[in-house]
């Protein structure tokens, strides 16, 4: 992040973490949001319902003190800077028990995974060894989230709300437990049901909450790339509905009934400015604007499979905006229920691996939240990854820790309740 873009952004966050006078995250209470019995029949926000302004998630304006749903905790963590000058960031926990913790100021790391992981970064061993390291720093943060594991066991479903824009892959983030305690070790993401959620801008309160439970029903709006066709065969078990490409995504999406999900799977590209980020060829500059309509009707899932999809800039230099941008971004402010994305390169392999694995869960267990699938997912490769790093030697073991890695660099954006139930091919 450019230091005119960090300063901008600390001191529209500073205030937040200083005090108990403005706190920053959960609204007053859930809003209600009517339920389908039919799937139908639209799930999504009405305008009639007054739902609020039309900014409905800022972590400057919303209140951490009210409840979260049995189970949940969010952990805000925002942008400032520290006495000495240098850039970095401060977190506030708070569960839906009610514990709430101020964590101090700790100094912008450099781990984003798009670097560490990319052509000239770090052998994965390191990448890893990088990441326990860091995390084992990060005491109080380790404490609160074993204190959470502890209260919650398996049903904790944790919110990551990150306006920081550093990147940091809090998926990958080495939870230790207390001696004795009998929890395992290991990656946040593959024990504890992790999701991600930013402040969002728009027009009208259409943007879905992250705390309940969204219903997606229907068939796949899917476009596939010509060098990606061994996704078609994942897909063809469900009713589908061909979309020509990225430029055909406002025409396709501007009506029609409810989806189940839109999948894309095609290349990214992640530049300094919404002109050189690219999903396809199409900048993020010129899909920025579009309003997925159909998307705020029902409910419906987001599988962006490509690089750099679920990346996010802050890019002020021309609207002098405060906000993060991305393509994931764009469909939840459209009013997707969850976007699954990728926060780096990700090799053709391990993304078709991906797909296959969570189509199977979705369509095998369609009462399976998406983020729990994904816990799983991350639990099973981690699993069967060798975790003693001092013995990794030669090319060859390194790339057994490639899946791992690749793996972890999906993260989920949206309610950690959202289920998805596609329709079979030929189903109404």
């Amino acid at each position: 992040m450019p230091a005119d873009d960090a300063r901008a952004q600390a001191r529209r966050h500073s205030t937040v973490l200083k005090g108990h006078g403005r706190r920053g995250v959960l609204p007053r209470r859930p809003p209600r949001q009517r339920r389908a019995s039919d799937p139908t029949e639209s799930t999504g926000p009405s305008l009639e319902d007054g739902l609020g302004e039309a900014r409905v998630f800022d972590a400057m304006t919303v209140d951490l003190d009210r409840g979260l749903p049995e189970g949940m905790a969010i952990l805000v963590v925002l942008p400032v800077r520290s006495p000495g000058g240098e850039w970095g960031f401060r977190m506030r926990g708070h569960c839906c028990c009610g514990a709430q913790q101020d964590f101090p100021a700790y100094d912008r790391p450099d781990i984003a995974l798009a670097k560490l992981v990319a052509k000239g970064g770090k052998a994965p061993s390191e990448v890893l060894a990088t990441m326990r390291s860091w995390s084992s720093r990060r005491r109080e943060l380790t404490r609160w989230l074993d204190d959470r594991r502890c209260a919650h066991g398996d049903s904790l479903e944790l919110v990551i709300w990150d306006e920081t824009g550093y990147g940091i892959p809090w998926e990958l983030f080495w939870l230790s437990p207390q001696p004795g305690s009998g929890r395992r070790a290991g990656w946040l993401g593959g024990v504890v049901t992790v999701t991600r959620w930013l402040s969002i801008c728009t027009d009208w309160p259409v943007v879905r909450d992250y705390w309940s439970a969204h219903e997606c029903a229907g068939p796949v709006a899917s476009y596939v790339a010509d060098d990606m066709r061994h996704d078609d065969r994942l897909l063809e078990q469900f009713s589908l509905e061909p979309l020509a490409g990225i430029p055909a995504l406002p025409k396709a999406l501007a009506s029609g009934g409810p989806l189940g999900m839109v999948y894309l799977a095609c290349h990214g590209t992640f530049g300094s400015d919404l002109s050189t980020c690219e999903l396809d060829k199409v900048k993020l500059l010129l899909l920025h604007p579009e309003r997925f309509d159909r998307l705020m009707t029902a409910a419906t899932f987001v599988f962006l499979n490509a690089c750099h999809s679920g990346r996010l800039i802050a890019e002020r230099g021309v609207f002098a905006d405060p906000g993060q941008s991305g393509f994931s971004e764009v469909f939840l402010r459209s009013g997707a229920a969850g976007v699954l994305a990728t926060s780096g390169e990700i090799g053709d392999e391990e993304a078709h691996q991906m797909a296959d694995q969570l189509l199977a869960v979705l369509r095998d267990r369609p009462t399976t939240p998406v983020a729990v699938a994904l816990r799983e997912l991350r639990a099973e490769i981690a699993q069967v990854t060798p975790m003693d790093l001092l013995g990794i030697e030669g090319l060859e073991e390194q790339k057994q820790l490639l899946p791992l890695l690749y793996r972890f660099m999906y993260v989920y954006y949206g309610s950690p309740r959202t289920v998805v139930a596609l329709t079979p091919r030929g189903g109404p």
